[in-house]
This record gives structure tokens, C-alpha cells and sequence, in this order.
């Protein structure tokens, strides 16, 4: 077969503090509209089959993808080519963020990649305008690999419209010299300790992905237990007034450290530091400075109004996705799915660091020996999925303005139901109504 590799154009990716959000509107009609074109095309192409050989079908498509993706995603398109005589490969990728390729997508639908990164967070706003074909195409081959929070993410309307390939969220590090395992099990056992360091634990209360793991935690509920109501935010309860007190708590504790501007992995990483809440990325620079003593794990327990509870926090995930208006929308969603899949996740997790979220993988030795690897995937399965309706747009500022009351001293346990009414107002909307 006749293969075609275009150049990989580099374009400059920006990277977003959060999943895109927006208004909606659209959706079944435009989801329909391409079932049904790759229905047709998928007939037209057994019905030729049947009555002649197969003919290569000229493919073009452009590939949107992080800078540290475009040598393996240039390595998979090739394998991909030469694993289909029916298609013959046109390609070009080009460097677009993860948390950018959204935003792209939504200015200029028209000049956008066929097949992109994008966050699950943003794609039900997404589907909602439009703008995605639905993964039919194959995605049978990792469905059943998947765990049930990955494809809650990415189906809407009992419809998938992306392949996921890693979980998006953060867990706890420790310095193996100051804590141990059993220790790191629960926040007041590291808080309680005499660990010699200057302090104890940090996280990031003044930021809104971090703060919700105390509320999420504490049996809160933001836009419902399923995270589509907007109408609804529980964290100003009596549920919700015990995690606000807790975190006031927690804040005045001389064993806390605020990570603000990442002084709190600096200290860490210089042993003054026995707990850090952070992600895979800071995985890295931990293990330069740490070394052997560098630990993993899933968020300890909190006890909250006397209740013993897990922190759960948001989770999203990376996911590979197709444009609506493809002009060739089945090779793309194969694609997809075939870049999604346990070699090509693998190779991304050697190449780049992305943890698979395939359960084959996840519970392999190359994965489950990586303390790094094991604390994503446990929290993964112990944190909420990230709600994905615009409304989530409304959430960022005002919980991140009383994270900052918190810590600030500001927001006291005097008037910590008067500013969680406030929250909630500024969230939903619906208690000035």
C-alpha cells in the first residue's frame, strides 16, 4: 500500500487550567445527522463489497495533539495504515494542547483537526453544539476495558463520543523517611505525627480542583449525584458547614502548608515536607530530589463532623475525539479507537507518562509496579467525575474566592454559613430567585 506522511506542523499549544464550558444547544440533530451519515457510508461500503474487490479509499486527515504526542502519534498512524488496505493515508499533525484543541474547535469548526485531544470535562458542551461525531466505529474493541466512570464521561444520551486513554486527576505524595504506610491512610494521623519536618501536609485550598475534595468528600453534591442538575449544590448543609469548618480547621493548623505558587512542593522536594496533594506531572521532579523516599497514594481518610471519610476529588479524563464534519468520518473514528488502544496507551504511558485507564493495563506489572502509576488509578476510582454541563462554568471563581477566604482568615466558623449561602448563590443561581 501506498502510504503519505505530510511534515507534523507545530503549532504553539496552550494548556488550560480547566475543561472547556459553554451553552448548549443542538445536540441530538447533529449526533444524528453523522449516525446516520457513518450508518450510510458503512452500508454503501458491504453493499460494495459484495458486488466488487474493495477499492483503497483516498483519506485525508489533520491530527491535533500535545508536542510530547506527535512522534508516537506519527509512529500509530503508519501502523494504523498498514493494518487497513482500505484506506490510503494522507496525514497531518500539528502541536495543539489538550485544554486548547476545544476552543480551536468551537472558533473555527471549519479548519479544526478531524481528530483531537480533548478533556472529558468539555465534551457533553461540546456534543451539545454540535461539534463531535459520535465513536461507534470499533469502540466495541475497548468498551469493555474501560472503567464505568471513563465511559460515563464520554457518553451522552447513551451515545460515546470519545475514547478515553488516562485518568485526570491528583492523590497524595510522601516522604517515606518522615511517614509511613499505614500513616498516610488518614490526614489525622499525618497531621498528629512528629514527623521532625516543618510541616506536615499540603494542598491547595485556595484552588477550585483541589478544595471540592473536602466537600465531594464529606457526601456533598455538586449539580446532583450525577452532576447534571444546575440547579443544585449541597455544600451549604449541615454536611457542607462540617467540611467548611474542617477546612478552617486545616488552614490554621501550624503543621498545614498552603501550595500556593508551589511552595509547597519546593519544601517538599527539600524534605521540609511530609505530604503533598499532586498529579502525575510532578512526578519527575519528586523523584530527582527525593529519590528512594519518594511515596504514592490514593487521598487519605478526614474525619469530618465525626464522621470518618474518603477525600474525593474530581476526575476527568484525557480523551481522543472526532470532529462532526469530517469528510471521512469512519477512518477517523477508527482511528481514534485505534490510538486509544492498550499498545498505543502503553507506548503513550513509556513516552510521555500518560497512566492508561484500560483496566487490562492498569492491573498490568508495568503499571501496577509504579507506586506513581497505582496512587492515580486508586484515587481515580475513589474521586467524582468532574460534572460536564456549562454550568460547571459558574463554579471555578466563587469556589476558588472562598478557598482564598478560608486561608486568608477571612471566612471564620462565625460566618461560614452566611459565605457557603453565598457560594451556593454564586454557583446555581437559585437562592436570590
Amino acid at each position: 500500500m501506498k502510504m503519505k506522511k505530510l511534515s507534523a506542523l507545530l503549532m504553539s499549544g496552550v494548556l488550560a487550567a480547566s475543561a472547556l464550558v459553554g451553552c448548549g444547544s443542538d445536540a441530538q440533530g447533529g449526533a444524528q445527522a453523522q449516525t446516520d451519515n457513518t450508518t450510510a457510508t458503512q452500508t454503501a461500503q458491504a453493499d460494495s463489497n459484495a458486488a466488487a474487490p474493495v477499492e483503497t479509499q483516498d483519506v485525508s486527515l489533520k491530527i491535533w495533539v500535545p508536542e510530547e504526542a506527535v512522534e508516537d502519534t506519527d509512529a500509530a498512524v503508519k501502523a494504523f495504515d498498514d493494518l487497513h488496505d482500505e484506506f490510503n493515508i494522507t496525514y497531518e499533525i500539528a502541536v495543539v494542547g489538550i485544554d486548547e484543541a476545544p476552543q480551536q474547535l468551537n472558533t473555527d469548526p471549519d479548519t479544526a483537526a478531524d481528530i483531537f485531544y480533548t478533556p472529558s470535562g468539555g465534551v457533553a458542551d461540546l456534543v451539545n453544539k454540535g461539534l463531535l461525531l459520535p465513536i461507534t466505529k470499533d469502540f466495541e474493541t475497548i468498551a469493555s476495558d474501560l472503567p464505568e466512570s471513563a465511559l460515563t464521561a464520554v457518553t451522552v444520551d447513551g451515545l460515546t463520543y470519545a475514547a478515553p486513554f488516562s485518568p485526570n486527576t491528583y492523590f497524595m505524595y510522601y516522604n517515606k523517611d518522615l511517614l509511613t504506610a499505614d500513616d498516610v491512610k488518614s490526614l489525622e494521623t499525618i497531621l498528629a505525627k512528629d514527623t521532625g519536618a516543618k510541616y506536615n501536609f499540603s494542598t491547595n485550598i485556595t484552588n477550585s480542583w483541589y478544595i471540592e475534595s473536602f466537600f465531594l468528600g464529606a457526601g456533598c453534591t455538586l449539580f446532583g449525584p450525577d452532576g447534571k442538575d444546575p440547579s443544585e449544590c449541597s455544600w451549604n448543609n449541615e454536611t457542607g458547614l462540617a467540611a467548611a469548618e474542617y477546612i478552617i480547621d486545616l488552614a490554621g493548623n501550624p503543621k498545614y502548608l498552603e501550595n500556593k505558587d508551589g511552595v509547597g512542593g519546593a519544601e517538599f522536594k527539600e524534605g521540609n515536607l511530609a505530604a503533598i496533594t499532586d498529579g502525575a506531572w510532578s512526578a519527575p521532579s519528586y523523584r530527582e530530589s527525593l529519590g528512594d523516599k519518594l511515596g504514592a497514594v490514593a487521598l487519605p481518610t478526614a474525619n469530618i463532623g465525626g464522621k470518618e471519610v474518603q477525600l474525593s476529588n474530581f476526575v476527568d479524563f484525557k480523551t481522543i475525539t472526532v470532529k462532526s464534519t469530517t469528510a471521512y468520518p469512519l477512518a477517523a473514528q477508527q482511528l481514534a479507537v485505534f490510538l486509544a488502544n492498550p499498545e498505543n496507551s502503553l507506548t503513550r504511558y513509556k513516552n510521555q507518562g500518560d497512566v492508561p485507564v484500560l483496566n487490562s493495563l492498569a492491573s498490568s506489572s508495568d503499571i501496577a509496579n509504579d507506586e506513581v502509576a497505582a496512587a492515580l488509578n486508586a484515587q481515580a476510582s475513589k474521586a467524582t467525575n468532574q460534572p460536564s454541563i456549562s454550568k460547571m462554568g459558574d463554579y471555578w471563581t466563587p469556589a476558588q474566592a472562598f478557598g482564598e477566604g478560608v486561608v486568608s482568615g477571612e471566612i471564620t466558623k462565625a460566618n461560614a454559613q452566611e459565605k457557603l449561602d453565598a457560594l451556593v448563590d454564586s454557583i446555581t443561581g437559585t437562592l436570590s430567585e
